[in-house]
């Protein structure tokens, strides 16, 4: 009932502004025209509301402040179905023309956690360079700030493409930490623990909330940070099936580096940054296959472009760090088996992946699905891997000394199965099926486990994404994940407890990373959690494609009172 009741405030309030129309304005039609397109909803059907409203103060305000005429919904509709239905860049110049807009305003409504965030792009007809469409973002933590986020951006459109300043009492205000008594984006399993170890007592501080990138359109399918250009700062690394884009971080604004197109026969599974070299820039290692084996690639930055380091190389390839040796390249060979046992350090030797020492782990974990972790700060590591039905599991001297209730890391990411047949073949000659079906297994490849003392006690965590307690293994493929939560747990002396959780995170969790801002210029110390998310869509529409985004959490542990 509180929440219905919200709805309509915000409606009957939008509707009110729509009519809040200076009557000094008389010969507005003189003014520029705007169409402002359907936004595309990412969040729960309850949410549907905010579609129509913001649409409804866009044009409010833009009508009142420099006498926009707001072309109607009707017109917009009918050209959009013209166009093709899609709200994309590439129709714009067809929406304009039909409409007769100088402006286009589209974009997407977010929903994460207890807030939303909207990404709204501009499109000026009269523009025929490249940044003829423009970005701009806003968010709100909760949803009483819902309406003045809305304000806001569109106040931000006016600046922008109109030159008006906003009134001074309307300046943008330092973000707002959640109210005395809402709930932060991360939580405690146990609200009065503390991290207690050897270290000192820590917690995670509350009243912190998430920010987002703005939207990808695509398939996203693996992402990493990493120092890519060796300024310093870490940048943003996203791939889908065919291609991996590089960007560099203002903020939460995003602005291209570099791109690397790959051959559309190995689609993509994985992406890693490390600097391996050591010459201050991460190398980018992208692994890729088809049903017959690995044709994986790693480039490297050299001031101008990406550069080859090897290509269509016959591993999978992962950098890990090895106790007792540092930083590797780790790679896992196909044969009779999509993914054949043994995982060995390599070596590039001018372009070509050697073969080094294998790596001590049982023949049952693969490259993807594991880590080397010291859980009880003893000096010798632990094997922290998930198994086939995404069950974690803590591995000591080749046996599995603990194994999780829940599910842990799970994607739709794979590699092996059976390879497409050749046009015109017979499959009853197919040589390359067998009937046993275990040279075509498919290997699922789970999300990061990532080793990060973030509590700076001294013995490693282990932070990974949970899934739904009703995912279940059955028909992997076709598992959807509407949601997940990322968890910190850590070695209470007879299994993993947790111990700090984000806030449910809506949309399905690809992969994430921790990395320090300690080198970053701006004034952050704090390290901060990426999450690669492919986004939910409220209702169904045939028109939408996949949309992506980064959610960035900031990390921040203080030490307990009662130490």
């Amino acid at each position: 009932m509180i929440i219905l009741l919200k709805h309509i405030l915000f409606l009957i309030t939008a509707a009110v502004a729509c009519l809040l129309i200076p009557a000094g304005l008389s010969a507005q039609e003189a003014g520029k025209a705007v169409a402002i397109l359907p936004f595309h909803l990412n969040a729960p059907p309850d949410k549907e509301y905010l579609t129509e409203g913001i649409r409804d103060m866009l044009g409010s305000r833009l009508r009142t402040e420099v006498g926009a005429r707001i072309i109607g919904r009707g017109e917009v509709q009918s050209a959009m179905q013209a166009s093709g239905g899609q709200a994309v860049a590439a129709n714009m110049s067809a929406i304009a023309e039909k409409v007769g807009a100088d402006y286009l305003i589209y974009g997407t409504i977010t929903a994460l956690g207890g807030g939303i965030s909207i990404d709204a792009s501009v499109f000026s007809a009269d523009s025929q360079q490249a940044e003829e469409v423009r970005n701009f973002y806003t968010s709100a933590i909760t949803s009483d700030q819902v309406m003045g986020a809305i304000d806001t951006l569109s106040w931000d459109i006016i600046e922008n493409l109109f030159g008006k300043k906003r009134p001074a009492s309307l300046l943008p205000a330092a973000p707002q930490a959640p109210v005395q008594g809402e709930k932060s984006s991360f939580t405690t399993a146990h609200p009065d623990k503390t991290f207690m170890s050897s270290g000192g007592g820590f917690a995670l501080r509350g009243g912190r909330n998430f920010v987002k990138t703005r939207n990808f359109n695509m398939d996203l399918r693996g992402f990493d940070i990493g120092d890519v250009d060796g300024d310093g700062r870490a940048e943003i690394i996203v791939a889908d099936k065919s291609e991996v884009k590089v960007f560099k971080r203002d903020g939460t604004r995003l602005n291209l580096l570099g791109a690397i197109k790959m051959l559309v026969r190995y689609p993509v599974h994985a992406v890693n940054a490390a600097d391996l070299n050591g010459n201050g820039r991460a190398e980018i290692y992208i692994s890729a296959a088809d049903a017959t084996g690995p044709g994986s690639r790693a480039v490297e930055w050299d001031g101008t472009a990406f550069v080859d380091l090897f290509s269509e190389a016959r591993w999978y390839v992962r950098p890990m760090e090895v106790p007792g040796t540092g930083l590797v390249l780790a790679g896992q060979a196909a044969g009779q088996l999509a993914v054949m046992p043994g995982i060995f350090s390599l070596t590039n030797d001018n372009g070509k992946l050697r073969k080094q020492e294998r790596l001590p782990v049982p023949d049952g974990v693969n490259l993807f699905n594991f880590v080397f972790a010291d859980l009880d700060g003893d000096g010798r590591h632990e094997i922290v891997a998930v198994d086939d039905s995404f069950k974690l599991r803590v591995i000591q001297n080749g046996t599995t000394t603990w194994k999780s209730e829940e599910r842990f890391g799970g994607t739709k990411r794979f590699i092996g199965g059976e390879p497409a047949m050749e046009t015109g073949k017979n499959p009853m000659k197919n040589d390359l099926v067998d009937a046993v079906g275990e040279r075509f297994k498919e290997f699922f490849i789970p999300s990061r486990i990532l080793v990060s003392d973030v509590d700076r006690d001294g013995v490693d965590d282990i932070i990974l994404n949970r899934n739904p307690d009703t995912i279940t293994t059955v028909a992997p493929r076709m598992i959807q994940y509407p949601n997940g939560t990322l968890v910190g747990l850590k070695w209470n002396g007879i299994g993993l407890e947790e111990m700090w959780r984000t806030r449910k995170i809506d949309g399905y969790v690809i992969n994430y990373q921790v990395k320090s801002l300690a080198m970053s210029s701006e004034d952050i110390t704090d390290d901060e959690l990426f999450i690669g998310l492919m986004l939910n869509t409220g209702s169904y529409n045939p028109f939408s494609s996949d949309q992506a985004t980064v959610v960035i959490y900031p990390f921040d542990f203080e030490l307990s009172e009662s130490n």
